[in-house]
């Protein structure tokens, strides 16, 4: 009985209502996380790539051989791109739709981690291996963009936790272990032979490290390889019937060649991914660094399969088989965040209430470093030309260390009680301030899209010629709703130029002739391309520019 006479509340109701809570969280987190896909405009390169190949795709019904800007694309496969243009053709093309795919592989892959974490120990490992994920900054940024690495993690995170749900049930545990097959052969589709390379990887390293062979008989491989090749093989065969170069390009090029040298110019020091995890796993750095610690440590009992041990080869082989490539990029890390997420929501409720605090403070310092920002950012950016775009970040800053704030302080109020709720509150609060702060990047778009230049294109503009000179922004095809001529650039085009003769214009002595004799034309270019050419005389009424370039007219 309480104090005031009435029934205290029973273990069952009080979990209930926990339950009730979180999932009100949850559903806070997924309102302001797919409020904030439609709010900002896409950002260059890959955003605007990735939405402008599926726009090609469905614009022209070629399902087997994606194209950007009309021109052969097959640097990776077109899983992602096929699923895009669906959201295309069920909502229409907007920055809401070209995204909504990979939020949603994002939000898949929260629930896969909660059901494998209650699977595996318990619902409140489940809340907070859930809660983890969502808030580890690396997470919920890329979760927010349009790029192949979100439903890539997706695809990986539910072949790993299909992996482990048949190691833990042996008996039974065969279609899960089809399920993994599946979701590895569905990334490979996505990405490429990573998606498999990994997985055999680690679950090689796991038997020798743990002299563990049995997880083997447990692989379904007769018919998990099976199914794995059912899926993947066809696209790979019609695009090799398609392009005959195709097999050397993509598996030699984009796979060997881009890992082992430098030839995607992404070189970065040994100890970026280092970097990359300390940063991208705030506010849980002093959580994640404890597991990659002492999560190699074995608690079951010998030759019982030890899915800790094998989360923890997941992480440091994934930060280590990206550490030791010549192509380094921040997202690639994201594979390793949820099983590291797994880990940090099995600790121990005595270790995880220290390291709830030390998130805590994080989050405190966090918020005063954003008030700090809102103050002396006119002082910061005084004198930068790109002030005017950076400036306007200070007014949501006061909202974001509010949110810190409250997180921060009703964890340290309540630091001596169970620490799942803590948890669980301190990572919606960081995930929806790091929510906010992507969505201000609104207020930044003119730097990093074309969305405002291509608003400038008279209404009927888009039919006539619109020439991209010496550069390529790559949103502002998808703006636009059509293809750009090139002009003496190639890029990550070449491919698709060396196979479409006469799609560009490979000089600019080339372009100025054909543009001296048209009356009716538009053309791109940077700002310093723009004053030599205005320098030359050539003629043109510049229509507008933004913080790169300029939209220019011959008429």
């Amino acid at each position: 009985m309480s104090a005031a006479g009435t029934p205290a509340p029973s273990a069952a109701g009080r979990a209930r209502l926990r339950g009730v809570i979180f999932a009100g969280l949850a559903v806070l987190i997924a309102f302001v996380w797919f409020d904030a896909l439609a709010t900002r405009p896409l950002f260059a390169p890959d955003e605007g790539r990735y939405a402008e190949i599926p726009r090609e795709m469905l614009q022209t019904g070629d399902w087997v051989i994606p194209h950007l800007d009309g021109l052969p694309y097959i640097e990776k496969p077109p899983l992602q791109y096929w699923a895009t243009a669906l959201s295309f053709r069920m909502f229409g093309l907007s920055e809401l739709s070209a995204r909504l795919y990979t939020a949603l592989t994002a939000f898949a892959t929260l629930i896969v981690v909660w059901l494998l974490a209650r699977r595996l120990w318990n619902p409140q490992a489940a809340w907070r291996a859930a809660a983890v994920l969502a808030s580890l900054s690396l997470f919920a940024a890329v979760g927010e963009l349009l790029s192949l690495d979100m439903s890539l993690t997706f695809y990986m995170t539910l072949s790993l936790a299909a992996f482990l749900w048949a190691q833990c049930r042996p008996q039974g545990g065969g279609r899960a272990m089809l399920i993994a097959w599946a979701a590895a052969a569905a990334g490979v589709l996505t990405k490429g032979l990573v998606a498999a390379a990994i997985p055999a990887a680690v679950l090689i390293l796991y038997s020798l490290l743990m002299r563990d062979w049995s997880v083997w008989r447990r692989l379904r491989f007769g018919a998990g390889l099976g199914l794995f090749l059912l899926i993947t093989v066809p696209w790979h065969w019609l695009a090799a019937r398609r392009l005959p170069d195709f097999l050397q390009f993509y598996f030699i090029h984009e796979h060997l060649q881009r890992y082992l040298t430098t030839a995607a110019d992404r070189v970065e020091p040994w100890w970026f991914f280092a970097a990359v995890f300390c940063a991208g796993t705030l506010p849980w750095t002093f959580s994640g660094l404890r597991v990659l610690v002492g999560g190699w440590r074995r608690r079951a009992a010998h030759g019982a399969f030890e899915p800790r041990v094998f989360l923890w080869i997941w992480i440091v082989f994934v930060l280590v088989f990206f550490s030791l490539s010549d192509s380094k990029l921040i997202p690639y890390a994201l594979p390793a965040l949820p099983a590291l997420a797994l880990l940090i929501g099995a600790l121990p409720a005595a270790v995880l209430r220290r390291d709830v605090l030390a998130a805590a403070a994080v989050a405190l310092a966090a918020a005063l470093i954003c008030l700090l920002a809102g103050v002396q950012l006119p002082h910061w950016l005084a004198g930068s030309n790109r002030a005017p775009y950076f400036l306007p970040l200070a007014q949501p800053l006061p909202l974001i260390a509010a949110v810190l704030l409250i997180c921060a302080a009703y964890v340290f109020v309540k630091r001596n009680r169970e620490p799942t709720g803590s948890a669980v509150f301190l990572s919606a609060g960081w995930c929806v301030a790091v929510l906010l702060l992507i969505r201000a990047a609104t207020l930044v778009g003119p730097l990093y899209s074309g969305r405002s230049l291509a608003a400038l294109l008279p209404d009927g503009g888009r039919g006539l010629p619109i020439y991209t000179i010496a550069t390529y922004d790559q949103t502002l095809p998808f703006y636009w709703r059509r293809t750009l001529r090139l002009v003496a650039y190639r890029g990550e085009l070449d491919y698709g130029l060396r196979h479409t003769p006469g799609a560009e214009i490979a000089t600019i002595p080339a372009f100025l002739a054909r543009w001296s004799a048209t009356t009716l034309a538009y053309a791109v270019m940077e700002i310093d391309m723009y004053d030599e050419l205005r320098a030359r005389g050539v003629p043109m009424r510049e229509l507008g520019r933004d913080a790169h370039r300029v939209l220019v007219a011959r008429r």
